[in-house]
C-alpha cells in the first residue's frame, strides 16, 4: 500500500514537473508580446478609431478555463494572427515596412512553437473544443472585410487594431496561465 501510494505521488510530481518545465517559456511570453505589440505599432499610423469586431465573450471565458486550454487558445490565436498577417501579396496597399510585417511575423512564430511544445505536454481532446471553432469564426470574419474592403490600406488597418487588441488580451491569458503553474 505504502508502495503504490509513493508510486502514484512520485508520477503526479513527475507529470507536474513536466507540464511545468515544458511551460517555463510562458514566463517570457510577455516580454515578446511587447516587442511584437511595438512593431506592430510600427507598422502603420495611428490606429483606426473604428470598431472591429472582437470576441469578447470568449475571451472572459478563456481568462478563467484551465491553464492547458488558456495556452491552447492562445497557440491556435497565434496561428490565425500569423496567417492573416502573412499575406505579403494582399498587403501592397497597407504601405507597412515588410521588413518590420517579418519581424512582427518572426516574433508570432517564436512564440507559437514554443507554446506549441507546451500544449505538446497536455491531453488532447478527441473533439474539438468550442473556444476552436468561435476563434476561427471569428477570423473568418476579419478575413471578409479584408476581402469585402478589397485589401485595402483602411481593410489593413482595421486588421491591425483587431490584431493589436488579440494581443494584448493574450498577454494577460499568458500572465494568468503563468501564475497559476507557479501556485
Amino acid at each position: 500500500m505504502k508502495t503504490q501510494m509513493w508510486t502514484y505521488m512520485f508520477v503526479l510530481f513527475f507529470t507536474l514537473q513536466s507540464k511545468c518545465s515544458a511551460c517555463e517559456w510562458l514566463g517570457q511570453y510577455r516580454r515578446i508580446s511587447r516587442d511584437s505589440l511595438t512593431l506592430l505599432k510600427e507598422m502603420g499610423e495611428n490606429y483606426p478609431d473604428i470598431r472591429v469586431p472582437f470576441p469578447g465573450q470568449l475571451y472572459n471565458w478563456i481568462d478563467n478555463a484551465k491553464v492547458e486550454d488558456q495556452v491552447k487558445f492562445l497557440v491556435l490565436t497565434l496561428e490565425h494572427i500569423i496567417r492573416i498577417m502573412d499575406a505579403r501579396e494582399d498587403m501592397n496597399a497597407a504601405q507597412w515596412n515588410l521588413k518590420t510585417v517579418d519581424r512582427f511575423l518572426s516574433n508570432l512564430n517564436r512564440q507559437s512553437s514554443e507554446l506549441k511544445e507546451c500544449v505538446a505536454r497536455y491531453h488532447h481532446p478527441s473533439h474539438k473544443e468550442s473556444y476552436e471553432i468561435k476563434i476561427k469564426r471569428h477570423f473568418r470574419k476579419l478575413k471578409k472585410i479584408l476581402k469585402k474592403k478589397e485589401y485595402s490600406a483602411q481593410a489593413w488597418e482595421l486588421i491591425r487594431r483587431a490584431v493589436r487588441h488579440h494581443l494584448q488580451r493574450m498577454d494577460i491569458i499568458a500572465s494568468n496561465a503563468t501564475s497559476s503553474l507557479k501556485v
